[in-house]
C-alpha cells in the first residue's frame, strides 16, 4: 500500500516524532509524510532520508488566537492525496482536522492524544490556574468551539489506533469515537536491543525528555531538595527545549536555588543521552498525566527503575514495586522514596534487570505490525463494502 501519512509538526525530538519514524522506516508500506512545519535541523536526522512534503507554513505558537488560526487552516486545507491508497493523521490534538476536507481515501488516525487543551482535565486544570479571570474566559470559550469542530473531523475515521488506554479513554470520554472493533491499542516502543546492559549506578538521578511546563520537571526539583541527598548524588535535567519554553526552563534554573547538585543539559545527541541512561541510578518521570510516555521505556531499556506519578501512561508500562515506583505528585512522598531506595545500591539492581526483562514486551515490531495490520483489515473492509454496495 502507498499512504499518505500528515502531522502538522516535525521539529522536536519528542516521543511522536520518534514514533512517526520508526513506523515509517519499518512498515511494509510505502509512506509520505506530509506536514506544514519541519525542521530537519531540530528534529531527527533521519527524517532526511524520508519522503517529507512541506506544504503551507504553520506557526508553533500555542497561544489561543494562533491555535484557532492553525485549526482554521488545516480545516480548509486540501492536501495532494491522489495516488494514494489511505490516508492517515498522527495527531497529537490538531491535525485530526484535516479529515474534514481529506476523506476520499480510507482514513484513520493513530492518535497520541486528542487536544489535550479540551480533553485532558488535569491538563485544563493547570492551564486555568496560569490564567486571569479573562483568560480563563477565553479558555473555556475555545474549549467549546474547538470540540464541535473536533467531532465532526473524527466522523470521518474509518479507523482509529490509541497509543495508550489512556488516550483510548479520552478518545471515549470526550465523545470522539466509540469503542468498538474500529478502535485498537498499540503502545509505541522502544529498540531496546541498542540499549547498553554494561550499566553503572552512578549518584546521578535523571531527569530526560523534552523540557516544557506539561511536564512538571518541577516536581523532581523539590523532590530532591526535599531529600537533601549527600554529596555525590546529582539530580540531572536532560532534554530538549524549544523557543517557546525557554521561559519555563528560567523558571527551573530559579527553582533550582543555585543547588550545585542540580545540573542541566540542554539538546543533548543521543550519545550523551544514552550515557546518562547507563550510568544513572534511577530515572524521574514527573509528568501529572502522560499520554504514554517513552522516557520511562528508554529508562528501564537502561535497567533502571523509575519513579513516576500514578497517572496517565506510566500506569500501563511501569510496575509497581518491580520495575519502579507510582506515586502521588507530592515532593515528600518522592524524598522520601529517594532517601529509602538510593542506600539499597542491590535493590536499584535488581529492580533495573527486572525492568530490562519487562521493557522488552514493547519493541518497535509490535506497535508497527499492529498498525500495518490494522490499516490493511480496515482498508480491505472498506473496498469489500463499496463492491458489495
Amino acid at each position: 500500500m502507498k499512504i499518505a501519512l500528515y502531522q502538522p509538526w516535525l521539529y522536536l525530538h519528542g516521543g511522536l516524532e520518534r514514533s512517526i519514524l520508526e513506523l515509517v522506516s519499518r512498515s511494509r508500506h510505502e509512506w509520505v509524510i506530509f506536514t506544514g512545519y519541519y525542521d530537519s535541523e531540530g528534529t531527527f536526522s533521519e527524517f532526511r532520508k524520508m519522503k517529507i512534503v512541506e506544504l503551507k507554513r504553520l506557526s508553533v505558537q500555542r497561544d489561543i488566537p494562533t491555535v484557532l488560526k492553525v485549526a482554521a487552516s488545516l480545516i480548509l486545507e486540501k492536501l495532494p492525496l491522489n495516488g494514494f491508497d489511505a490516508f492517515v493523521v498522527w495527531s497529537d490534538g490538531m491535525g485530526d482536522l484535516t479529515a474534514v476536507r481529506n476523506h476520499d481515501l480510507p482514513t484513520f488516525v493513530i492518535c497520541s492524544t486528542p487536544l489535550r487543551a479540551v480533553f485532558d482535565p488535569v491538563y485544563e486544570r493547570r492551564a486555568l490556574q496560569m490564567r486571569n479571570v479573562s483568560g480563563k474566559m477565553s479558555y473555556k470559550l475555545f474549549k467549546i468551539v474547538f470540540k464541535i469542530a473536533d467531532k465532526i473531523a473524527w466522523k470521518y475515521f474509518d479507523g482509529v489506533v490509541a497509543t495508550s488506554l489512556e488516550v483510548k479513554n479520552r478518545i471515549i470520554n470526550g465523545g470522539l469515537y466509540g469503542d468498538c472493533s474500529r478502535m485498537v491499542l498499540y503502545h509505541p516502543g522502544i529498540d531496546w536491543h541498542s540499549y547498553s546492559e554494561n550499566v553503572q549506578f552512578d549518584p546521578i538521578l535523571l531527569v530526560p525528555g523534552r523540557i516544557m511546563w506539561t511536564k512538571n520537571i518541577e516536581l523532581a526539583i523539590d523532590a530532591f531538595n526535599e531529600a537533601n541527598l549527600p554529596r555525590p548524588w546529582k539530580l540531572v535535567i536532560c532534554g530538549f527545549l524549544d523557543k517557546k519554553s525557554l521561559s519555563y526552563l528560567e523558571l527551573l534554573k530559579a527553582r533550582a536555588q543555585g543547588n550545585d547538585q542540580i545540573d542541566f543539559v540542554i539538546s543533548p545527541d543521543d550519545s550523551v543521552l544514552k550515557d546518562l541512561y547507563r550510568r544513572s541510578s534511577v530515572v524521574l518521570f514527573p509528568p501529572l498525566n502522560e499520554d504514554w510516555g517513552i522516557v520511562p521505556l528508554e529508562g528501564m531499556a537502561s535497567s533502571k527503575p523509575v519513579i513516576a506519578n500514578a497517572r496517565g501512561g506510566p500506569l500501563e508500562s511501569i510496575i509497581n514495586g518491580e520495575t519502579g515506583w507510582l506515586l502521588r505528585p507530592d515532593k515528600r512522598i518522592w524524598a522520601k522514596i529517594l532517601n529509602e531506595i538510593l542506600p539499597n545500591k542491590d535493590l536499584l539492581i535488581q529492580m533495573g534487570q527486572n525492568a530490562r526483562n519487562h521493557v522488552r514486551k514493547y519493541d518497535w515490531s509490535y506497535f508497527v505490525n499492529g498498525v500495518d495490520t490494522a490499516i490493511e483489515k480496515w482498508s480491505k473492509d472498506i473496498s469489500l463494502s463499496k463492491i458489495q454496495n
